[in-house]
């Protein structure tokens, strides 16, 4: 785009029916942004193909939003520094996984199960990326983009054992502990004494917990700041994963923390980082 309009059927037919319009034009005005640089409203309206008066409405708003400024002396709109914010989000989001997924598929020739990326998200466990062991006939799937809940899951558990006691407490007042299995805890005394065995022995586990005669093994992965930000874990069929076995698969869970908060810049080794401070007296 070298300043001409944009090639677009007039009456705005180009929108399909299945778009917003104000939504359309506010994105072609970013990307016009991108591509310029710094723009008099009477050029960018010509970019965009859209009334000076409809280009000021939508700016003003970016302005508000911090994704758009004027520049004062010139009068001129360039992009705010609101975007720097979302392309870093997107950058570290995808390196994130990037970095993860060598590392899952790794832990998944190691232990011969499924291994699976989580994040906490809205007091949620939100799955970002999963490996699926070829070798059985009895394998995990979770779509990746899934959400599950804390408290019957291990990477759920990892995630609540990790937080500040106030949050956890203020969490756990309207956190519905909802059964999703037989073997669901639903006691909010019990979940604590769990989450104390969680910081205590350095890992999560769910034996049936969240699915029916699934089980799985998590650790937590921390960043530059030593925070947990994401968690690593395993699952199975019970009679794969079972009581005997699990000695074994914990080392390669928690290796697999270390390498990717290592690779996150946290100095930390997993299983130290998760003995450090244990959970208190929690109402």
């Amino acid at each position: 785009m070298s300043g001409a309009a944009r090639d677009k059927p007039k009456g705005g037919s180009s929108l399909s029916k299945t778009t917003v319009q104000s939504v359309e034009r506010t994105l072609d005005l970013l990307e016009a942004l991108a591509e310029t640089g710094e723009v008099g409203i009477a050029q960018l309206s010509g970019q965009v193909g859209l009334h000076a008066s409809t280009v000021h409405r939508l700016l003003s708003t970016l302005i508000s939003r911090g994704y758009v400024r004027q520049n004062p002396e010139t009068g001129r709109y360039l992009l705010g520094l609101k975007t720097l914010d979302v392309a870093r989000a997107v950058r570290d989001h995808l390196d994130f996984r990037m970095e993860a997924l060598p590392i899952l598929q790794e832990l998944m020739r190691t232990s011969g199960e499924t291994a699976n990326l989580a994040v906490l998200d809205r007091h949620q466990v939100v799955y970002l990326e999963q490996v699926s062991s070829p070798g059985w006939m009895l394998r995990m799937f979770v779509q990746v983009g899934a959400r599950a809940p804390l408290h019957s899951t291990a990477s759920g558990k990892v995630f609540l054992a990790h937080l500040p006691e106030a949050e956890l407490n203020r969490i756990l007042d309207t956190y519905p502990l909802v059964p999703s299995a037989t073997r669901t805890i639903v006691s909010r005394d019990v979940l604590l004494e769990e989450l104390r065995e969680v910081r205590r022995q350095g890992y999560g586990a769910d034996y049936g917990e969240q699915e029916e005669g699934v089980s799985c093994i998590a650790g937590s992965v921390r960043d530059f700041t030593g925070q947990v930000m994401a968690a690593i874990s395993i699952s199975g069929p019970w009679i794969r994963i079972t009581p005997e076995r699990v000695p074994s698969l914990v080392p390669m869970v928690q290796a697999a923390c270390d390498r990717l908060s290592a690779a996150l810049g946290c100095g930390i080794g997993n299983g130290a980082a998760l003995s450090e401070t244990p959970i208190g007296s929690v109402r």
